[in-house]
């Protein structure tokens, strides 16, 4: 039978990350990051017209 850690739902404290601060510049995920943020037109997946 395997041993799980038990979990408690009444945890007191969550890890916040900040993703943004994440990304190094140079890298794959930062030029990935910034072509969707500035180049893509996302606007079909929102259901708005584009800009």
């Amino acid at each position: 039978m395997p041993k799980y850690k038990s979990y408690d739902y009444n945890q007191s404290s969550m890890i916040v990350i900040n993703y943004q601060e994440q990304l190094q510049s140079g890298t794959f995920e930062h030029a990935l990051h910034h072509l969707i943020d500035n180049k893509i037109d996302l606007s079909i997946f929102s259901g708005a017209s584009p800009k």
